[in-house]
C-alpha cells in the first residue's frame, strides 16, 4: 500500500503552488493561478492537492510533510535556494539519521527535507 496524495487546506492556494513548485519540483496538472485549488505532481505518483480554507483553522504545532533527497549535499542546495526565496528555514541538523532541514510554509507548517544516513532514494 502507498500513500498517493495529500490534501491541505490552505489560505492562500497560489502562494502555496510557488513554494511547491519553486521549491521542491512538484508540476502543476490544474488550472494554473486557480485561487481555489492547485493539483500538483511530482512525477513519481504522488499528488499534493492544495485547497483554499474557508475558515481561520490552523494546523497543530509540529505538523508538517516531507520529502526525502539523496544526499546531506541536496539538502543544502535545498536551504539555501529557499533562503533566496525568503522561506523561512532552520538550520541543518545533523545527526545519526540523517541531515534535515525544516523550512515554514506560508501558513505555518514545516516541510521537511532529510537525506537519510545510508538510505539510497
Amino acid at each position: 500500500m502507498n500513500i498517493t496524495h495529500l490534501d491541505l487546506q490552505v489560505s492562500d492556494v497560489p502562494r502555496h503552488t510557488e513554494l511547491f513548485t519553486a521549491l521542491f519540483g512538484l508540476k502543476a496538472i490544474s488550472k494554473p493561478g486557480s485561487p481555489a485549488i492547485a493539483i500538483l505532481e511530482d512525477g513519481a505518483g504522488f499528488v499534493l492537492v492544495l485547497q483554499k480554507k474557508n475558515d481561520a483553522q490552523r494546523y497543530p504545532d509540529g505538523f508538517h510533510l516531507g520529502f526525502h533527497v539523496p544526499d546531506a549535499a541536496a539538502v543544502e542546495a535545498l536551504r539555501a535556494r529557499a533562503l533566496e526565496l525568503g522561506v523561512p528555514c532552520s538550520a541543518l541538523l545533523h545527526n545519526a539519521r540523517g541531515t534535515t532541514v525544516y523550512c515554514t510554509a506560508p501558513d505555518g507548517f514545516w516541510v521537511e527535507v532529510t537525506a537519510r544516513a545510508g538510505l539510497a532514494l
